[in-house]
């Protein structure tokens, strides 16, 4: 049904709900005044609930002619997906004819393997993981890097009076989670540092980074999230050293990745640059409005199965900030370039064979 359909439909069942009110009122010849307040109340309440209901009518319809787009996140809801429900609030979507439904992931693989498998038309995830889909034949590719600088560090506490720098890893146990990304992180470094495997102890905590850092398992921990697990860490009471990677000959990635079923974008892209224009006004509100973007993330992302804290939320939008969008790089620009590079070194890393092109792995808009 079209909007100035239903429209109409709303004029006529609310002046139909006044000819009633007036007719009842009509066929009492001597009404007492407070009768009569109460047939004009009656009347103001179901010409009130006639009008929800005729604006329920309307918001269905639209809905009806929505296409709609599954996201499945990368992880819980957090400060990096304000843009999301950002345009979801603001309709930014539904003026694109897009109905938005954002799925929470099971597990860390859920974002590309239901984009590769169409039970989802966007997934969030990340650079090593676009690239090994590409090379095992799925048809994923990337629609736009949320992130224009990698999100994961290397820390170790302030406390340790022993660790200043990468370089003191010599003599240390380093933790990691387990996985060949971040194995192929730490021997870049070592190699740029000049160091060999017997300098140092790699030990895989999994994902117990913080807790093996916090403890003292290990002197230095990878793959940790400076937009979360920093501030969180630091809202706890821990000084940490934060270390960039890429000072130590790590290449510049991407931080998350927005992919997309290739052969589904080829059947229609026009609804894929409908949803990049309404997450970039989402993100421009993000820009343009601090405690309104936390407004959001405590209001549609915080629950009880995903309790938020608010502090850490907005230490990690501060983060974040820098690093969605960088002076040299718009929110969702990818270069092909960058993406070569790190398709290199993964094949360098013995990650990839070789068989994937930077142009190929992503969609140019």
């Amino acid at each position: 049904m079209k909007k100035n359909t239903v429209k109409k439909m709303m004029a006529l069942l609310l002046a139909g709900a006044m000819c009633t009110g007036m007719t009842a009122c009509g066929s009492d010849k001597a009404p007492a005044a407070e009768s009569k307040a109460e047939s004009a109340e009656a009347g103001e309440d179901a010409a009130e609930a006639t009008e929800d209901a005729a604006e329920e009518t309307v918001e269905a319809a639209n809905d009806a002619e929505l296409k709609e787009i599954d996201v499945v996140l990368d992880w819980y809801p957090n400060a990096i997906h304000t843009f999301l429900y950002d345009a979801i609030d603001k309709g930014y979507f539904a003026e694109e004819g897009l109905k938005v439904n954002i799925i929470d992931p099971a597990e860390s693989v859920d974002g590309i393997n239901f984009v590769a498998t169409g039970r989802a038309q966007i997934g969030l995830t990340y650079m090593p993981e676009i690239c090994e889909a590409q090379e095992q034949g799925m048809p994923v590719k990337a629609l736009g890097a949320v992130c224009q600088r990698e999100l994961d560090c290397i820390c170790s506490l302030a406390t340790n009076k022993e660790i200043n720098g990468l370089e003191d890893m010599k003599g240390h146990k380093v933790g990691y989670s387990g996985t060949g990304a971040e194995e192929a992180i730490i021997n870049t470094i070592m190699k740029d540092l000049g160091l060999t495997e017997d300098d140092f102890e790699l030990v895989n905590v999994g994902y117990d980074l913080v807790t093996s850092l916090t403890t003292g398992s290990v002197d230095l921990a990878g793959g940790i999230f400076i937009n979360d697990e920093v501030t969180t860490m630091e809202l706890a009471g821990y000084e940490v050293n934060v270390f960039d990677e890429q000072e130590y000959g790590v290449p510049r990635m991407y931080g998350l990745i927005m992919a997309v079923n290739g052969d589904e974008y080829d059947a229609d892209p026009e609804l894929y640059k409908g949803f990049v224009n309404a997450c970039k006004k989402g993100f421009a509100d993000m820009k343009a409005d601090e405690d309104a973007a936390l407004e959001t993330i405590m209001k549609d992302m915080n629950s009880d199965e995903n309790p938020l804290d608010e502090e850490q939320q907005r230490g990690s939008y501060k983060v974040l900030m820098e690093r969605m969008e960088t002076e040299d790089a718009e929110f969702l620009s990818m270069d092909p370039e960058l993406w070569q590079g790190i398709i290199d070194w993964m094949t360098e890393h013995d990650l990839l064979e070789g068989n994937v092109k930077g142009e190929d792995v992503m969609i140019q808009m």
